[in-house]
């Protein structure tokens, strides 16, 4: 006889791979997207910048910046289609009919999209390696921690995908997702550029975007290809990445459940 525990398990892995066989059909189209815009930044600055006098390296440091963005920007479409499902279809509202509880449901969402993200951002390995060629030792890159920050990093995409969408609810609201909500905290989350650059800019920016989860992605993977000199301490990027992500979990959980008015 199956335990309450086994069933919830069970129920979540067939959500997880019904809404993975579901994206599968929109991977390829997810790939070329991401593989474009990460194209052009990696040719700008590893091999148009360097000629401009910014130092070669810096084609790796945006090289760990765009393994940091794919599974983000692959966000704005999770955001908008699950605002869409709600204000449409309604095939969530399906989802929680099941004999489960609610948040095994959001769960498997979070990391259906998190699944597809690991997939986009671990492609660009390969095309990193294509477009910055013997700038990039594979070698050398510290594959244990580019993984955890990977795997950790998009489940925080997913659940924060979640959050938003609860947040913003409405149709008519989703331009505000990129402006509002993506962007800034990529622009400022250390793409292109380190948390100790910024403190020397600016300590107290530098002390502000700490509250940015994105920051602790953007540095976790320039530690996993660069190596710890320069970053904040591997450790520091985990446990706060980690403590964030719960809290954006939460977060989500409570936005849902008001939008959408489960117990």
């Amino acid at each position: 006889m199956k335990t309450n525990a086994l069933r919830t398990a069970e129920l979540f892995f067939k959500l997880l791979a019904t809404k993975l066989i579901i994206a599968r059909h929109q991977i390829m189209g997810k790939l070329l997207n991401v593989s474009i815009w990460s194209f052009c930044t990696l040719v700008i600055f590893g091999y148009v910048m360097p000629a401009m006098g910014v130092p070669a390296a810096f084609g790796l440091v945006q090289f760990a910046g765009v393994l940091g963005s794919a599974g983000m920007f692959e966000n704005y479409g999770n955001i908008a289609g699950i605002i869409m499902d709600i204000a449409g279809e309604r095939s969530i509202g399906y989802y929680l009919t099941l004999p489960t509880r609610p948040w095994v449901v959001l769960l498997s969402t979070a990391c259906s999209f998190a699944l597809v993200g690991m997939f986009l951002t671990l492609a660009m390995v390969l095309l990193g390696k294509v477009v910055l060629f013997s700038t990039l030792s594979l070698a050398s890159i510290a594959w244990g921690k580019l993984l955890t920050i990977v795997a950790l990093g998009n489940l925080f995409y997913g659940m924060l995908a979640i959050a938003i969408a609860g947040h913003v609810g409405e149709v008519s609201k989703i331009g505000n997702v990129w402006s509002r909500f993506i962007f800034p905290m990529w622009f400022f989350g250390g793409f292109q550029f380190t948390w100790y650059a910024m403190h020397k800019a600016s300590a107290p920016c530098a002390y502000a975007i700490l509250a940015n989860p994105i920051l602790y992605i953007m540095e976790g993977l320039k530690i996993a290809v660069l190596g710890q000199e320069g970053h904040l301490p591997w450790l520091v990027c985990l446990g706060a990445l980690t403590a964030l992500t719960i809290g954006c979990w939460l977060l989500a959980y409570n936005r849902m459940k008001k939008r959408l008015d489960f117990v």
